[in-house]
C-alpha cells in the first residue's frame, strides 16, 4: 500500500522546532518583526537563516501568529496516513483519541497529548459512508474499564479494538440512520428517514431503543442531527414536530407541532431549547417543560442551526443578516434582539474571549464577533486549513485538520503555561 507523502516529517512537530528557529535568529544577530503578517524577519536577517524559519513555518497548518491571535498556542502537529492520490475525509477528536478516516476508509489513531500516531488499521468496507466516529466506555471482564472505538456508517456499526484497530463486531441497524450521530459516551444518537430518533449502544451493538418523532400526523424523515445537552435529546422531522426525550433512558418529556419543517439541528443554551423553522420563526422553548418561551418571527425560512454564545443566541435570518437575541428575556413573547450585522461568512463554532468565532472552509479563515454588539474584532486567515473545529479536546482549544492529512491541535496559552 502505497501512501502520500506531504510536507509534514514522519514525526509531530512540536513547539521545539519553532523555539529553535527563534533561537537561529537571535545567534544571527537578527531580529524579528512583531507579526508575521507584518512582514516576518528585517532586512538585516541573514536570508540562510530566514529561509530555515520559513521552512519551519510553512510546514504548519496554523502557524504560531495566527494561532496567538485566537488565544492558543500550537501544541503539536502530526499526519495521518493518507494513500498517494487520496485524501483525509472524516476526523473525530475528544480527550481520549483523535480519529481520523481516509478516503479509504483506514483510520488513524493519533494521541492527543502527544500528536504520535499509534496504529493505521482498516476502519470499515472501502464502499461504506462513514458518518460518525467516537471512543467509547466498555466493561472488562475483570471489572474495570476500557475504550473501544465506534465507527458509524449508513449500514454497518463497526466496533474496533482502542489498543490495535482490530475489528471486534459488525453490527446491523435495525432502524437505519439518515443523519450523523449525536455521540454520548457508549450511545450513539440519530435520526431516521422513517422518522425517528433512535439509540445505538455501541456497548451492546444494537439499537437499544427508539422513539416515533411525529405519531399524530405521520411519520416523516428525521433530517436534521439530534441534539443532546444537559441530559435531554432535542430533535424534530420535517413536517414540524419537535420532541425532547431524556438522553439516558429515551423517555418522553414533550412535543410541539410547528407550522412547518425543520431542516437545521437544534441548540441548547441555559435550560432553553431552539429551534429554528421553515415557518419563518426561531422558536426558544423551555427544556424541561415545552413551554414556548417566545418566538423570533422573519421574512424567511430559516434552514441554518441557531448558536448559543453566552447569554445570547445566534441566528444567520437570509436577508436581515445575524440576529442576536437574549436566550431567555423578561415578558418578550417576540424575543428580545441585542443586536443585528450583515451576514457573517461560515459557521460559529466557539466563543473566544467574549467574541463569537465563525469558521469558513470556503475563505479559509476565522471570524471573530464580539457578542457585546456585533462589530468585526479580527479575522484570522488560515489558507492552508480545510477543517476547524472547536473544544473537542478541551475548552478554548482547536483542531485544525486538511486533505492531505496533517493535523494540528492549538491549546489555550493559559492552559499551555499551566502543563509547563
Amino acid at each position: 500500500m502505497k501512501f502520500a507523502r506531504i510536507a509534514t516529517p514522519a514525526r509531530p512537530l512540536q513547539l521545539a522546532e519553532l523555539a529553535v528557529a527563534a533561537c537561529a535568529f537571535a545567534a544571527a544577530g537578527a531580529t524579528v518583526a512583531p507579526a508575521l503578517g507584518d512582514g516576518g524577519a528585517q532586512a538585516q536577517t541573514p536570508p540562510r537563516v530566514a529561509a530555515d524559519v520559513a521552512k519551519v513555518l510553512e510546514s504548519y497548518l496554523v502557524g504560531p501568529q495566527a494561532a496567538s491571535e485566537l488565544g492558543c498556542r500550537v501544541k503539536w502537529q502530526t499526519y495521518a496516513a493518507v494513500p498517494e492520490g487520496g485524501s483525509l475525509k472524516f476526523l473525530d477528536s475528544s480527550p481520549d483519541a483523535v480519529l481520523a478516516v481516509n478516503n479509504r476508509n483506514e483510520l488513524t489513531l493519533v494521541r492527543p497529548e502527544t500528536g504520535d500516531r499509534a496504529w493505521t488499521a482498516s476502519a470499515a468496507d472501502p464502499i461504506d459512508k462513514i458518518i460518525g466516529l467516537g471512543v467509547f466506555p466498555y466493561a472488562t471482564r475483570d471489572g474495570g474499564e476500557s475504550i473501544r472505538i465506534g465507527v458509524m456508517t449508513d449500514a454497518v456499526f463497526y466496533t474496533l479494538g482502542a489498543d490495535s484497530g482490530a475489528t471486534i463486531a459488525r453490527s446491523r441497524y435495525n432502524h437505519v440512520p439518515s443523519t450523523a450521530p449525536a455521540h454520548v459516551g457508549k450511545l450513539f444518537i440519530y435520526g431516521t428517514s422513517s422518522g425517528r430518533v433512535a439509540w445505538f449502544n455501541a456497548a451492546t451493538g444494537n439499537d437499544s431503543r427508539s422513539h416515533v418523532v411525529d405519531a399524530v400526523q405521520g411519520a416523516s424523515p428525521v433530517t436534521a442531527k439530534p441534539t443532546v445537552h444537559d441530559g435531554m435529546v432535542v430533535a424534530a422531522d420535517r413536517l414540524g414536530a419537535v420532541v425532547a426525550l431524556g438522553a439516558a433512558t429515551g423517555d418522553f418529556r414533550w412535543k410541539k407541532n410547528l407550522l412547518a419543517g425543520v431542516s437545521a439541528s437544534p441548540a441548547i443554551g441555559a435550560g432553553v431549547a431552539f429551534v429554528a423553522s421553515d415557518d419563518q420563526y426561531l422558536y426558544a422553548f423551555d427544556l424541561s417543560s415545552g413551554v414556548t418561551l417566545w418566538k423570533y418571527f422573519t421574512q424567511t425560512p430559516l434552514k441554518s442551526s441557531p448558536f448559543v454564545a453566552g447569554e445570547l443566541v445566534l441566528q444567520d435570518v437570509p436577508g436581515e443578516g445575524l440576529v442576536a437575541l437574549t436566550q431567555n428575556p423578561e415578558s418578550q413573547p417576540g424575543g428580545e434582539v441585542r443586536w443585528k450585522r450583515e451576514r457573517v461568512m461560515g459557521t460559529p463554532i466557539t466563543v473566544v474571549h467574549g467574541a463569537a468565532a465563525f469558521w469558513c472552509s470556503h475563505c479559509r479563515k476565522v471570524t471573530l464577533v464580539s457578542l457585546k454588539d456585533g462589530s468585526i474584532v479580527r479575522e484570522v486567515k488560515m489558507p492552508a486549513v480545510e477543517h476547524l473545529e472547536a473544544d473537542t479536546i478541551e475548552a478554548g482549544g482547536f483542531v485544525a485538520w486538511s486533505a492531505d492529512g496533517r493535523i494540528e491541535r492549538l491549546a489555550p496559552i493559559a492552559n499551555a503555561t499551566a502543563a509547563k
